[in-house]
Order: C-alpha cells, then structure tokens, then sequence
C-alpha cells in the first residue's frame, strides 16, 4: 500500500522539476538596442533662391530622383534603458542632372547637383508606458509595449544646391560658363515626440515627429520632420521596417535653399 503512494510522490516531484513546467516566464527587458541600415527614396521639391530674382525650382519624382541619385548612405540608432530612450539618425545624399536644350547654333548644357546630409541626436524620457501594447492585456514576462516618449536634441544639416550653365561657342565667339548655387549648413536644437506600439512581441510600429531649425544662426525659421514605421522582426533579433518620411524646411529671408522631400523608406536591422 505504500508503494502507490511513494510513487505518486516521485511522479509529481519529476513533473515539478520537467523544463516549463509551471515556469514563470522571464521578466521584461530593462533595455534594448535597434540598428537599422534603411533607404528613403523621397520625392523632392526645391527652391533655390539667389539675388535678385535668379531662382531655380526642382520638381522631382521618385521615378526622377533614382534616375539620378549619385550616392546615398543610411542609417539609425536606438535604444531604450528603462524609460530613458536614444535616438541617432544619420543620411547624406546626393543628386546629380544633366540639361542639354538650345536653338539653332546656340547650345546650352548644364550640370546640376543637390547635396543634403543630416545628422540627428535626440534623447529623452518615456512618459507613459503601458505593458502589453495599446491594445493588448499585459501578461507576466509580456515584451510588448507601447510607450510615448518625449525628446530633445539637435539637428547638424548641410544643404547645397549648384548649377553650372555653359552655352557652346558660336562662330568666333568663344563658349562661357556661368555658375548658380548656395549652399549652408547649421546646428539647431530639436524637439519631438514618438509613439510605439507593440500589436506583437515580434510586430511594432512607431511614428516620430520632430520640429527644429527655429531660426538659430543659419538654420531655417521651420524644420519639420515624420517618419512612420512598421517593422517585423522574422528573428530573434533580425527585424525589417517600411515606412514613409517627411522632411520640410522653410525660411522667410536669405539665400537658403527651401525644400520639400517625402517617400517609402525601406530598411533592415538587428535588435538586442
């Protein structure tokens, strides 16, 4: 009669001691780290002012600026330790066109190249937190969150704009060559403010808005920044985004460059 009893004994104590067997899941993650390689394709819309009145507009689509996208480099940071959160962001472009147009004898050819780089580094403080994501009903050990972050920092951008004319020679006359263009750089504060949410542990999305420029020293009296993203992670640690950005900046004096860029960005980075 003791044996049953001995071996119901032994039976639940294997059980107790099995892998996962009433395991209580690990604890959220007091930090994590995102690098994500992305590319933005933006359709572009420029004005370069000059003095009096010697003004170029650029009206580009997509479809444009691939054709003529001469070097692009992409790249961001993350990263969260309980509510203090980073954010890093970093691009530098350049477009390049060739115009050729004239008549008659008289030719005209022009170069045009349109370089901007942007560096931005932003910190701040998580606000609002919810464990279990916005829609979710939080859990123990649950990775999903949704959290409202308020950020502060600064934007470093350089922007330039050249054309260069050349008309060809007509009989004796020789050729000349004339040369339009601006460029600027400025360091300016920056304020902004991000959503994410967690619908899964593996699926999240973020929107950030970011406002700078303010009119110091050389910087625009406007600068707005959106970006959306929608990113999977298909590992434990591999993830891809798509999303869309925007970027605006506006002056109401001066010869900088006014400009208006908006497009998919599609990007692929590692988590930890």
């Amino acid at each position: 009669m003791r044996r049953p009893g001995l071996a119901a004994v032994l039976i639940a104590a294997c059980l107790s001691a099995a892998p996962g067997a009433r395991a209580e899941p690990p604890p959220a993650q007091d930090w994590e780290v995102e690098i994500l390689a992305y590319g933005w394709v933006p359709a572009l819309d420029a004005e370069l002012r000059g003095p009096l009145g010697a003004n170029r507009n650029l009206d580009w689509g997509i479809d444009d600026v691939l054709e003529n996208l001469d070097f692009a480099a992409m790249g961001r940071v993350g990263a969260r330790w309980r509510r203090w959160v980073l954010a890093v962001d970093g691009l530098w472009t350049k477009l390049g066109d060739d115009v050729d147009f004239g008549r008659g004898p008289i030719r005209f050819e022009g170069d045009f190249e349109q370089a901007l780089a942007l560096v931005q580094v932003l910190g701040g403080y998580r606000v609002f937190a919810r464990e279990g994501g916005l829609f979710g009903t939080p859990g123990p050990g649950d990775g999903r969150r949704f959290g409202v972050d308020v950020l502060a920092g600064a934007n470093y951008v350089y922007l330039s704009a050249d054309f260069e004319l050349e008309r060809s020679s007509i009989g004796p006359l020789p050729g000349r060559q004339r040369h339009f263009g601006d460029s600027n750089d400025w360091l300016a504060p920056a304020v902004g403010l991000r959503f994410q949410n967690d619908f899964t542990e593996r699926l999240r999305f973020e929107t950030l808005g970011v406002a700078s420029g303010f009119g110091v020293g050389d910087a625009p009296d406007v600068s707005w920044q959106l970006t959306t993203l929608l990113s999977y992670r298909f590992t434990d640690h591999w993830l891809a985004s798509i999303g869309h950005r925007l970027i605006t900046a506006e002056s109401s004096g001066g010869f900088e460059p006014e400009l208006r860029m908006h497009g998919p960005i599609v990007g692929i980075g590692y988590r930890f």
